[in-house]
């Protein structure tokens, strides 16, 4: 899908301006891929300060159509403010989890990376990887994922070979309760859930599934090196690089391509692979 942005004055000075929501690893890492694809471009980087304002270091203090040509949010924090305050330049974004629901009706047009991966796609790898799982638990919060898990059992429902079971876990005074056992589950499936973010939980979660030999799927490196036996793998970089691609897009024909996908690689712990004896069929094992 393609969407039209307006034109503004100063495209032809190729300066593009990045708000940063936090400075941590992987929003530096998606930084620097966006600033490698857009080498015809002038990058300045912008934060927030201890007031919640954007400031930069180098280039134009005022994130405005007079100065770039677009502007990238990078988090969920500066989408949000880009948002509520710029409304006469083009905003794309990147490094958003259900960018959906941040987006405000009435919107101008917003293009960008999603960090979710597509469901059909993580299906159809765990049917590959796990072809006996005909159960898939899905560990999540109700609260923030219910309608992820909706459309994941929609799309799953599709297929014969694997059923969706809800997992839920919810918050209580600053611990987590996992509602369900793990009874009837063939292999459990970890989503980007802001409660479940502890990595003490998730190791537990992974310990305790691996001692009733049930596999377990994750969606970064750290669950792999914990004994997941898959992990769905986001290169940041390259989520940079699929941001600059719709900047180029949009600055230089008027069009993008709406809210896509990060692109992702997925890896499989050989070890874990040995120990449940798990059918190894299409498995690249690291």
């Amino acid at each position: 899908m393609l969407l039209t942005f307006p034109t503004t004055s100063s495209a032809r000075d190729k300066a593009v301006a990045v708000l940063i929501s936090r400075e941590i690893a992987p929003y530096v890492e998606m930084v620097e891929g966006l600033e490698e694809g857009l080498p015809e471009f002038t990058v300045h980087r912008f934060f927030f300060d201890q007031q919640g304002k954007p400031y930069t270091i180098n280039g134009y203090a005022e994130l405005s159509s007079r100065h770039y040509c677009a502007v990238v949010a990078v988090g969920p924090t500066a989408l949000t403010y880009l948002q509520a305050h710029k409304k006469d330049i083009p905003v794309l974004f990147g490094m958003v989890l259900n960018p959906e629901r941040l987006i405000r009706l009435g919107t101008p047009h917003i293009c960008g990376v999603s960090l979710n991966l597509p469901i059909s796609a993580q299906l159809e790898v765990i049917r590959s990887l796990l072809p006996s799982v005909s159960r898939l638990g899905v560990l999540f919060d109700p609260a923030n994922n219910q309608q992820w898990f909706d459309n994941a059992a929609t799309i799953a429902d599709t297929n014969d070979q694997i059923q969706l079971v809800a997992l839920p876990v919810h918050s209580q005074q600053q611990n987590i309760k996992i509602i369900s056992d793990y009874s009837g589950i063939d292999a459990i499936l970890f989503i980007p859930d802001k409660t479940i973010i502890s990595q003490a939980v998730i190791r537990y979660i992974i310990k305790k599934a691996f001692k009733r030999h049930i596999p377990v799927i994750g969606y970064n490196q750290f669950f792999l090196d914990s004994g997941a036996a898959i992990a769905f793998v986001v290169d940041y970089h390259n989520s940079g690089l699929q941001v600059a691609a719709q900047v180029s897009a949009a600055v230089n024909t008027g069009n993008c391509r709406g809210i896509v996908a990060s692109e992702f690689t997925v890896k499989t712990n050989g070890a874990v692979y040995s120990a449940l004896q798990l059918n190894k069929a299409g498995a690249n094992n690291e």
